[in-house]
């Protein structure tokens, strides 16, 4: 007895020299920050184990260890037990709601475009809801339960909606749910299974001014050879800037003023001269012959070319 007391005494007297403790394989080799190593093959560290009951009545200091017997787990102490089966967040994917859930788990709905839910400990709750997406407008989907600002996506179309707190609102439109596009003064809209486009094309309904400068100019390229028998010509008013179109027959006016002359001549009067002498001909029995205009009524033929009684003047204007 005595012997085995002095052995224990050599044991206890040597770790409180080293502070160091290595049990199992080679025990001369510890790290220098261990206090405690445990090494083997085939062995291993059995805590303590208890039932729920048991490890409830045990009131340890912070960072105790246990093996739950009842829930098969081991529980770390910090102000109370905790376990560490459930210190890993599971994550699955399926079409179903996976069982066996612990709270902060994950599930990845597949049969709902991939959705995320979270485990809260009682039930699946939707975490991937804001955008929301289905086949056709969301006043359909019954179960939605929106709030203001949550948006939605109609995946058979690619519409975009958002929650005002009272409607569905579709991206582009104010009036609540109507997912068309109103279009006008020029416009119009084409709904296909693309989504809806603005096409040029509609009716003017007021109007409509179009500002260009020596920069931004307006240009239409393309266009069709045109016709002068078929077509009109485009003007533009000067000083509202309107366009308007001239048929092609009254682009260019002739009129024709013929006179009998008396004997000498030279003056002829009475006359609505509407252009300069460049576009005025005038012509005695025929000949063409040279002309003064001396105001917007009267014109001068040229001394040489003066009338004898009955001669016929006649005066070409083009306008």
């Amino acid at each position: 007895m005595k012997f085995k007391s002095l052995i224990l005494l050599l044991i206890f007297s040597t770790l409180s020299i080293y502070s160091q403790v290595k049990i199992g394989d080679n025990p001369s080799s510890i790290h220098n920050a261990s206090i405690l190593e445990l090494e083997s093959s085939d062995k291993v560290l059995v805590i303590t184990r208890v039932s729920t009951a048991q490890m409830n009545a045990i009131t340890p200091s912070n960072g105790a260890l246990v093996y739950n017997t009842d829930t098969n787990c081991i529980y770390y102490y910090n102000t109370s037990w905790n376990s560490l089966c459930n210190s890993s967040t599971k994550v699955t994917t399926a079409n179903t709601p996976p069982t066996g859930n612990n709270t902060g788990d994950f599930w990845i709905d597949s049969s709902n475009n991939n959705s995320v839910n979270l485990w809260n400990g009682t039930s699946w709750v939707s975490i991937d809801n804001n955008p929301s997406r289905g086949n056709g407008p969301p006043m359909l989907n019954t179960s939605l339960t929106p709030i203001a600002g949550d948006v939605y996506v109609d995946q058979s179309n690619g519409r975009i909606y958002a929650y005002n707190g009272t409607n569905w609102v579709a991206a582009g439109n104010n009036s609540g749910g109507n997912t068309n596009i109103n279009a006008t003064n020029g416009l119009n809209s084409v709904t296909n299974s693309s989504g809806t486009t603005i096409e040029l094309g509609g009716v003017l309904i007021k109007p409509t001014i179009i500002e260009t400068s020596a920069i931004n100019t307006l240009a239409i390229t393309g266009l069709l050879n045109g016709n002068t028998n078929e077509d009109d010509i485009v003007t533009v008013n000067r000083t509202t800037g309107v366009l308007r179109k001239v048929s092609t027959s009254n682009l260019l006016r002739e009129e024709i003023t013929e006179i009998t002359a008396t004997n000498g001549q030279l003056e002829f009067t009475g006359l609505n001269l509407r252009g300069a002498t460049d576009k005025i001909s005038v012509y005695r029995n025929g000949v063409r012959i040279s002309f003064t205009i001396k105001n917007n009524t009267t014109i001068e033929i040229e001394p040489e070319a003066i009338c004898y009684q009955g001669d016929q003047i006649r005066i070409v204007q083009f306008y």
